[in-house]
């Protein structure tokens, strides 16, 4: 009898490979590790991100539990509170709430102050709040003032004004 090869006038097909249960095991394993890893960078980067930021009341009414955290809060600076320090970069001022501007906070923050915070403007500090009650900040943020707002009042620029 002749080989299968000459029968048919073609070589013979070379035994299928099967993937070895192992080998399986050790693709999904490899695959399942890769993708937890991906997750769990994703979600650790995403909680410095999405800090919520608290009004200076919401701050005052948990005291106790944010002492030890950092948080963000947010206020307007008290016109005529601000006492710069340039030699060593650090500012002091009042933040108000801006529903209740008899709840205050002293913030100190200690680096480089952006050009737009001034009075009566708003500010978003991140911090912690000290148990002296003083807010220590180490980021600082002002928001820009309504300097991009259309103006009231220019007869020039005003689209009812009829000449």
């Amino acid at each position: 009898m002749q080989s299968r090869t000459m029968e048919l006038g073609k070589p013979a097909a070379a035994p299928a490979r099967r993937k070895s249960a192992t080998g399986q095991k050790k693709v999904v394993i490899g695959s399942a590790v890769i993708l937890l890893a991906l997750v769990y960078l994703v979600y650790s980067s995403m909680q410095g991100t999405t800090m919520y930021y608290l009004t200076v009341g919401e701050l005052l009414d948990r005291e106790e539990a944010t002492n030890t955290q950092q948080v963000r809060v947010a206020g307007k600076v008290q016109i005529g509170s601000i006492v710069r320090d340039d030699k060593n970069m650090t500012v002091r001022f009042v933040a108000l709430d801006d529903k209740d501007p008899a709840r205050t906070l002293n913030v100190v923050y200690k680096g480089v102050i952006p050009d737009t915070f001034k009075d009566d403007v708003e500010a978003i500090v991140e911090g912690k709040l000290t148990p002296e009650g003083v807010f220590q900040a180490n980021v600082l943020l002002a928001k820009c003032p309504s300097k991009y707002e259309a103006a009231t009042g220019d007869a020039e620029h005003d689209p009812q004004h009829i000449q």
